[in-house]
């Protein structure tokens, strides 16, 4: 028995070694666990910081709400605060040109005299929860507070209910920042909490603008129908409806543009056909939200409506209430101003400037203004006989700082206040007038070329394919189109008589986009897109919008000013209700062009005016030195002058604008003609000042053979006028062929072109 006990004894630590044996661990199992334990660790982090924020927020929120302590009642909405605009007269003597208000054009009316469907119409389009919500609505809130931050809608999405419109205005709170959205969030709630939701909608549709100086329901009621509100019908309302998202583009009577992008690029619509897909919109909201019909919906989408004259005047309305063209403008130039600085929509810039008491400082020359009116009336200014079809027209004066002295819009007695602008909103082609500021400017400014190289008159060597006939022909045609046209050398004085191939040349060598680059640079022009960094465009002027007379005329002040370009403005300064600068213009000079560069081109272009064979001959004054380039479009569709004198740079235009098309030859003074016609007694009042001189510039004798320095055997010669940095070689005296530039190269050209400009 000892034995056996001893055995078992023996062998018991070996069974107790097998028992403590470490078992394998499953590697897939340790991994969900790992993979777990982190999830939940995220989880808890989001929660803790959400807490964290949700606390900050919710201190934040309750912050507002213990200091906004505001009082907010709609007796409060300010609706007589009227801006005053002023110029000075010869003497310096401040004169009132306009005071404008959205209250004078404003006529009260109950909102139970609203029919339910116009009610219906501006609720459903500008806030469709507006019955639902306690002044805010946070769906609409919140998903324009996240298109904010990540752009999913493409473009900013208004998160203001009617309520906050009010508000907006009652306050005249206008910061853009969250805390001014906060304000506005209280303020609405408590708004309502005291207002009926009729009485809101009632004030709001007493409230806003309807284009032009026509607010309020009733007022744009009269205006756009001839009726009372309370005689509108399902489709008029709608229309009405549709004009507050952006009162001046969406009026009816808005004479139209063509947009640069979107659906419509590059078709011209008027603001009836604008305003008439906003009004389907709108009766799509009224339908889906039942408040209207199916069979009520179909008959307004057919309704043909029909709108008062807008050209009609009352039996008591004087030509005193129609503003002139440069209030008008001052207008546009601070709402779109407006826009830029608070960055806020057309319309609310609109409501700011009407509604202000704003004071705005502008750079008129009253008497000239006056005088320039009196000739656009006159339509013997255009042509010797009258015409049943007269063409449209503008002109615009600045001086060498860029302020605007004068500017009409077009031909006859101005119609309407705020009426479009061909001075500042049309973009026609320059034709010719484009030259001097992009081959030829572009050319002098980087010594590339004097003013006696000389260049072949022949068109580059690949050819085009002609745009009305699809055949492939040489380009481009000089300006009368005439093949032979061709041949012969000149030098930069090519210019005089606006030839095209030489500026052709001149681009191609240059390079388009170096030119384009410089255009929009140095000249400050915005209306041009990327298809215009092309050889056409840039040679001659055959952009695919075209520029505004506003931007041409500034461009061309560097050649008499030293090169400087000044922004072009209307106005000094806008000084708001309590005294306080808002808006100021500054000064401030871009060195365009080089002084030298500036004086041999203000050279150049005065023999377009006083030589032999220049296309501004029309326009030469007697007592007063006059540079300038006229300028012809496609198929004589527009044509254009631009004069500068020693106090003023101006340019007239004159084409038809709605539908384009060759202006009657024979009939119409040149271009040239008409500017002297308008401008030219204003021009010769200032009689015996000169531009300013350059000093550097070297007034020499120059060879008409070869283009260098004439020396004692060359045959001919004439003065020619060089930068010190780019003078030519002397002549050798050997004559047998001119010393030209290479010829042009062979790039290939693939776009199409017009068959004839100036």
């Amino acid at each position: 028995m000892a034995n056996n006990s001893e055995e078992r004894f023996e062998k018991s630590p070996q069974k107790t070694k097998k028992k403590k044996k470490k078992r394998k661990v499953n590697p897939v199992k340790r991994t969900l666990a790992v993979i777990g334990t982190t999830i939940l660790s995220l989880f808890l982090i989001v929660i803790i910081t959400s807490s964290i924020i949700a606390a900050a927020l919710t201190v934040y929120v309750l912050q507002f709400a213990d200091q906004d302590t505001v009082d907010i009642s709609l007796s409060d909405l300010n609706l007589d605060y009227t801006t005053f605009i002023y110029g000075y007269d010869e003497n310096d003597a401040l004169v009132e040109l306009a005071s404008i208000s959205r209250n004078a054009n404003r006529i009260p009316v109950s909102i139970d005299r609203i029919p339910q469907h116009v009610q219906d119409a501006f609720v459903y389009t500008e806030d469709e929860r507006f019955y639902e919500h306690a002044g805010v609505d946070w769906k609409r809130t919140f998903t324009a507070f996240l298109n904010e931050i990540l752009k999913f809608l493409g473009s900013r999405q208004g998160g203001s209910t009617i309520t906050q419109q009010l508000v907006k205005n009652v306050t005249n709170d206008k910061d853009v920042n969250w805390d001014r959205k906060m304000r506005e969030i209280f303020r609405a709630a408590q708004l309502e909490r005291y207002s009926p939701k009729p009485t809101i909608l009632e004030a709001y549709l007493n409230y806003i603008g309807f284009g032009g100086s026509a607010a309020g329901i009733q007022a744009a009621s009269l205006k756009y129908f001839g009726k009372d509100v309370s005689e509108l019908t399902i489709a008029e309302g709608a229309c009405l409806a549709a004009i507050p998202q952006s009162p001046e583009i969406l009026n009816p009577f808005y004479k139209g543009h063509a947009d640069k992008e979107g659906e419509y690029a590059g078709v011209f619509r008027t603001g009836k056909e604008r305003n008439l897909d906003r009004q389907k919109t709108v009766l799509w909201q009224m339908y889906k939200n039942a408040c209207i019909s199916k069979n009520q919906y179909e008959e307004a989408l057919a309704e043909e409506i029909h709108f008062v004259d807008p050209n009609a005047k009352s039996d008591d309305e004087g030509d005193s209430d129609i503003q002139d063209w440069f209030v008008d403008m001052v207008i546009f130039d601070v709402i779109e101003d407006f826009q830029e600085m608070y960055g806020i929509e057309q319309d609310e810039a609109s409501d700011m400037l009407y509604n202000g008491g704003y004071q705005i400082y502008t750079t008129v020359d009253i008497e000239m203004q006056k005088a320039i009116e009196a000739k656009y009336k006159d339509y013997t200014t255009f042509s010797e006989t009258v015409l049943s079809d007269p063409p449209n027209s503008a002109f615009i004066c600045m001086d060498y700082s860029g302020n605007i002295k004068a500017v009409v819009g077009d031909i006859g007695e101005k119609a309407t206040t705020m009426a479009w602008n061909n001075a500042i909103h049309a973009e026609r082609s320059p034709g010719s007038c484009i030259k001097p500021i992009t081959s030829y400017g572009y050319g002098m400014e980087y010594d590339f070329y004097t003013w006696s190289t000389v260049f072949t008159n022949k068109p580059l060597d690949t050819p085009i394919i002609d745009e009305e006939t699809g055949v492939s022909r040489k380009w481009p045609y000089n300006y009368n189109s005439k093949s032979w046209d061709y041949g012969g050398y000149f030098t930069f004085q090519a210019l005089q008589r606006s030839l095209n191939t030489i500026p052709a040349q001149l681009i191609e060598k240059e390079t388009p986009q170096a030119v384009f680059e410089f255009l929009q640079n140095r000249f400050q022009i915005t209306t041009l897109v990327a298809d215009d960094a092309n050889l056409a465009p840039l040679s001659v002027g055959a952009f695919k919008y075209g520029l505004t007379l506003k931007e041409l005329v500034a461009a061309y002040q560097p050649f008499g000013n030293g090169g400087k370009y000044y922004s072009p403005t209307s106005y000094t300064q806008v000084v708001d209700a309590n005294g306080k600068v808002v808006l100021q213009h500054r000064y401030t000079p871009i060195q365009s062009i080089s002084k030298e560069s500036a004086y041999v081109m203000n050279k150049l272009m005065a023999t377009v005016i006083e030589g032999p064979n220049g296309t501004g001959r029309a326009a030469k004054l007697v007592n007063t030195p006059l540079i300038g380039k006229t300028g012809t479009s496609q198929n004589w569709w527009d044509l254009s002058f631009v004069g500068c004198t020693p106090d003023y740079v101006s340019g007239v235009w004159y084409g038809y604008k709605d539908n384009p098309r060759q202006i009657p030859t024979g009939t119409y003074y040149s271009s040239a003609q008409v500017w002297k016609n308008v401008f030219g007694d204003i021009a010769e009042a200032e009689e015996g000042k000169e531009f300013p001189e350059c000093q550097d510039v070297r007034e020499l004798y120059y060879c008409t053979k070869t283009g260098l320095l004439a020396s004692g055997t060359c045959p001919t010669g004439s003065i020619g006028y060089y930068k010190s940095t780019n003078i030519p070689e002397m002549c050798s005296g050997h004559h047998e062929e001119p010393k030209k530039t290479e010829d042009s190269s062979t790039a290939a050209v693939d776009w199409t072109v017009p068959a004839s400009l100036d």
